[in-house]
């Protein structure tokens, strides 16, 4: 594949969970409401700042794959449905082939 193969735009959100049990219920919603076609989790390792004090904790990580017009409505799903008080949610444009790409848009 050459690199113009892989022109085509979706979106990456990520976030984090406590455990594996949260991270799947919110994949589930997200897949249920067809606001997402793919959710990858893996285990991670957090060091932070909370409340004056630093903490480490280890977490879920999601990376949520999304069409364009999704990305706001998974920000708002996450922030409603998160188990914690203050969630990550990072989102940022990416590029992929287009066959991936057909893939994400048709869900």
């Amino acid at each position: 594949m050459a690199l113009s193969d892989f022109n085509q735009e979706i979106y990456l959100v990520i976030t984090t969970e406590v455990d594996k049990k949260n991270a799947s219920k919110l994949a589930d919603l997200l897949l249920r409401e067809k606001l997402i076609p793919c959710v990858t989790f893996k285990n991670v390792e957090s060091h932070f700042w909370w409340k004056g004090e630093i903490n480490q904790s280890k977490e879920v990580q999601l990376m949520i794959k999304c069409k364009e017009e999704n990305v706001n409505k998974v920000c708002n799903k996450i922030s409603e449905w998160h188990s914690y008080e203050l969630p990550e949610i990072i989102y940022f444009r990416v590029s992929a082939n287009k066959n991936y790409h057909q893939w994400v848009n048709s869900i």
